[in-house]
């Protein structure tokens, strides 16, 4: 019985806990270095406001200079 009471604690606590970590402002605007002068290919997935999945924020931010759009970041990974 002092088990289960442990571990359903243990679970509430971590429940609340990765609700926190979860919680992010998006759509978020990319983070872009003051001049471009070429991305890497490191390759981290973010997903535009566009609906297109950019290799990563470098690439997005070549991308809204070349289209003279914002485009924002919806979320990490692929959309």
């Amino acid at each position: 019985m002092r088990i289960l009471a442990i571990f359903l604690l243990l679970s509430m606590a971590l429940c609340c806990f990765m609700d926190t970590v979860q919680a992010q402002d998006f759509p978020r605007e990319a983070t872009c270095p003051p001049e471009i002068s070429g991305c890497s290919r490191h390759y981290k997935p973010i997903c535009g406001t566009d609906g297109l999945t950019y290799d990563n924020q470098c690439n997005l931010c070549e991308e809204n200079k070349y289209r003279k759009v914002q485009v924002l970041i919806q979320k990490y990974g692929k959309c």
